[in-house]
């Protein structure tokens, strides 16, 4: 099911089941991930096209998540600009133990480049002093003090899934 809210950066590619019933699509063979799993295990697949291109991805690849052989996939509305990109990003996401079957998914409609990131990655760079969080508050001209407190955001909701392991992760707002 695409989710596409225009108020929001990223379109989203659930399965049904996920958006209006458990929401529990970070989950390996089923079972949703604790927090540590989840800094273990898992990641997404990355890759650049121009908006016109991943929407029709999206089409494709939509069959795949409602067959439940891909738990959720979101990508750029618009490139990210500030980051030095000109296209847009589409994060196809998975448990590293099934990395390798959603590559073979995504190799099937075209997709050649394989770029890799685990969840952990991104939680580093989008966390105080990482260079996607630090890009952002310099890109938005943010006054010290709220610049600050975005980090203190950063920081706090990191800081809960390190601090929770053993607990079902269970996302953020994006």
């Amino acid at each position: 099911m695409i989710v596409d809210q225009p108020q929001s950066h990223f379109i989203f590619i659930y399965h049904t089941n996920s958006y209006y019933g458990s929401r529990k699509y970070i989950a390996y063979k089923g079972k949703p991930l604790t927090n540590k799993e989840y800094l273990e295990h898992w990641g997404k697949w990355v890759f650049l096209g121009e908006r016109r291109e991943l929407d029709e991805m999206a089409e494709k690849l939509n069959y795949h998540v409602e067959k439940g052989e891909i738990p959720c996939i979101k990508y750029d509305r618009v490139p990210l600009t500030h980051l030095g990109l000109n296209e847009c990003v589409m994060c196809v996401y998975c448990d590293e133990r099934e990395r390798e079957e959603v590559w073979q998914i995504l190799n099937s409609y075209g997709v050649e480049l394989k770029a890799w990131f685990y969840e952990k990655e991104t939680i580093q760079m989008w966390s105080p002093g990482g260079r996607l969080l630090e890009s952002w508050i310099t890109s938005q001209n943010l006054s010290v003090e709220e610049a600050e407190a975005v980090r203190e955001d950063s920081r706090q909701r990191f800081q809960a899934i390190y601090d929770n392991e053993d607990e079902i992760f269970t996302g953020w707002e994006q």
